[in-house]
């Protein structure tokens, strides 16, 4: 009876994390919506700089981070390399200068996830659409970012692949791992309050990195 009821009692409260999961992934949907409906009606103008990404992105003030620089920030929660390639064309049509990508923490999450090899893919139809819409943009791809240490492997492992691809596809890769990660490949604690979105030393740390790649538009 007592194995009966602590069955009962775990079906129960997987039940409610299963209906949890789903109430959230609904509110995620739509914010994800309305977000790339607004972007979609603030066109890209020829010239900007453009930070693309997920919600780590969407979380930066980057007009204030980098003041005179104009970035546009078109990071969106929940966001992975199957949704930027998505809405990549809206930002390409504007032929921005230069477009700062950093994407594929979330197509690591366990409920959506996605092999190293299919995210790789889908960042390489995204670099093969710049070239193809807009081949005058200069394309920064940024590693992902570490998070807790027992996906510190394949964040590495992602990360050197993208080096790879980025040097295929003749791109800056900008190597912002090495700088984030404690020594047992975690997102380190000053950086962080939940072991993936950023604290204000977190961004810090991330303008001193970028920095010398944004500093020479500041004479264009």
């Amino acid at each position: 009876m007592e194995r009966i009821i602590l069955l009962t009692l775990l079906a129960v409260t997987i039940g409610y994390l299963i209906l949890a999961r789903m109430a959230v992934k609904r509110i995620e949907h739509a914010h994800y919506l309305q977000r790339a409906d607004l972007f979609r009606n603030l066109p890209i103008q020829n010239g900007d700089i453009v930070f693309l990404g997920d919600s780590i992105t969407a979380g930066g003030c980057w007009d204030e981070l980098f003041p005179g620089l104009g970035i546009k920030n078109r990071g969106i929660n929940a966001d992975d390399t199957r949704g930027v390639l998505a809405r990549l064309d809206d930002i390409l049509t504007g032929h921005p200068r230069a477009l700062f990508i950093l994407i594929g923490t979330n197509d690591l999450n366990p409920w959506n996830y996605h092999p190293e090899t299919q995210i790789i893919a889908n960042y390489e139809m995204i670099l093969k659409r710049c070239q193809e819409l807009s081949p005058e943009t200069k394309v920064y791809i940024e590693s992902v970012l570490p998070r807790s240490s027992r996906l510190a492997r394949r964040v590495q492992q992602l990360n050197q692949m993208l080096e790879e691809l980025a040097a295929k596809h003749e791109r800056t890769f900008i190597n912002l791992y090495p700088h984030f990660a404690d020594e047992h490949g975690a997102l380190r604690s000053e950086f962080n309050n939940d072991h993936l979105h950023l604290l204000s030393a977190g961004y810090a740390q991330w303008v001193q990195i970028l920095t010398p790649y944004l500093e020479p538009y500041r004479n264009q």
